[in-house]
């Protein structure tokens, strides 16, 4: 081989070792994490409402009766929040009815277990949304941290002419409006019906007012 040819193979020998050394000690970037996604496992059976204007989530059984508006009852009014004021006013967003039962002549005459969601800028509501509302039997329970959010808590029941509520109002100051989610349970203690068949038992109501707990739980603000 020439002097001009030994020339030309070391400078390959050079190339190759200089391009070697550059793959083999070049520090490695890191793996790109692979995107998180919801299964079908992760949801299953269960619905997803989501508010762009007040910023949160919820979720719910798919199953569950949905309704964007508040019915009244007996000892329940359509107003924002179970126990607010008449004066109070307020936006329903969602009331999520997890289980309700109705009849004519077997226990109970009616029930239902809902969720209930909803928001006030009225400013005596925000002025006293982490309070217990005066005169309604409140009763301050231990906060409630829902998804990084603390929550006040407070229990109520009343009865009256064979018909009754029990419930849970929890309520936040948010972005300076006063949030409120209500888990609550209302229907007829009315037994002077002979038994039957259709009956439901006590365990199976309690059972679908405590499973409301599961719903409440999900509930998460966009913005912490």
């Amino acid at each position: 081989m020439t002097k001009f040819g030994w020339l030309v193979f070391g400078a390959i020998l050079l190339v190759i070792g200089g391009m070697t050394a550059f793959f083999f000690f070049i520090p490695k970037a890191a793996p790109a994490p692979e995107p998180v996604s919801v299964t079908d496992d992760t949801l299953e059976g269960q619905s997803i409402y989501v508010s762009g204007e007040y910023g949160f989530s919820v979720r719910y059984p798919s199953k569950a009766k949905i309704e964007e508006t508040f019915s009244a009852s007996y000892l329940v009014s359509d107003s924002w929040r179970a126990n607010a004021p008449a004066s109070a006013t307020g936006t329903p967003l969602l009331a999520v009815i997890a289980y309700e039962t109705k009849s004519d002549n077997s226990f109970p005459r009616s029930y239902a277990a809902m969720v209930r969601i909803s928001v006030s800028e009225d400013k005596n509501e925000v002025k006293n949304c982490e309070k217990a509302t005066p005169d309604a039997n409140e009763t301050a329970l231990p906060d409630k941290t829902l998804n990084g959010t603390v929550w006040k808590a407070f229990s109520f029941e009343d009865a009256a002419m064979q018909k009754y509520v029990k419930g849970v109002s929890y309520r936040v100051l948010h972005e300076r409006k006063c949030f409120a989610i209500e888990k609550l349970a209302e229907g007829s203690s009315y037994k002077d019906d002979p038994e039957s068949a259709d009956d439901v038992s006590e365990e199976t109501l309690d059972g679908a007012y405590d499973a409301l707990d599961a719903i409440v739980e999900t509930f998460a603000f966009s913005t912490p």
